[in-house]
């Protein structure tokens, strides 16, 4: 989705449910507004219209309410899915200013007939910084069992075997890993 404004309508709906608009009020406008994080709030009346409906054709929305001077929109399935997926480019490991000395192993067995999904899970820890223990086994010094269950669920993948180990000793791959984290005392 290329549509700025259109983004953040959606983010918006994602944390109030759903948004009431008035089209002809600037009264109501200004109340939508409040609603609104601020980015959107600078936005003209007929922007927000023309995102919406949109955003509706493209069934990201739905219209619970609406008559001449307002509108209540809120996501369909489809809209909270494109949402989720557009925070998965935002999502990043939380590091911690000390490191715990435990590693974090996400293992998983995802069968080929799931290959793209398993193919972008990869993509997707490469991209958080994970490093490649084995083909199906990725590594970081970082907790990160909210964010492997985010993506999981993004990439409708909760009915596989993924899971996140964690563990005080490598063996003797240890230091290669520590070095390529930076943890070398």
């Amino acid at each position: 989705m290329r549509n700025g404004i259109s983004k953040k309508i959606l983010r918006a709906l994602l944390i109030s449910g759903a948004i009431s608009l008035a089209l002809s009020s600037p009264r109501g406008v200004g109340q939508l507004l409040r609603q609104l994080p601020k980015e959107l709030r600078k936005l003209k009346r007929e922007q927000l219209r023309r995102a919406l409906y949109n955003l509706r054709d493209k069934n990201f929305v739905k219209l619970i309410h609406e008559d001449k001077n307002n509108v209540t929109v809120e996501l369909t399935e489809n809209g909270r899915t494109i949402t989720k997926k557009m925070d998965i480019d935002q999502i990043q490991l939380e590091k911690p200013e000390k490191w715990d000395k435990k590693w974090h192993l996400v293992v998983f067995d995802i069968p080929e007939k799931k290959k793209i999904a398993r193919e972008s899970l990869r993509m997707k820890l490469k991209d958080l910084g994970f490093k490649k223990f084995q083909h199906s086994i990725w590594i970081t010094p970082f907790s990160c069992e909210k964010e492997i269950n985010f993506i999981k669920s993004v990439f409708n993948l909760s009915d596989y075997w993924i899971d996140v180990i964690i563990t005080e000793n490598l063996g003797v791959k240890e230091y290669q890993f520590r070095k390529h984290f930076n943890l070398v005392n």
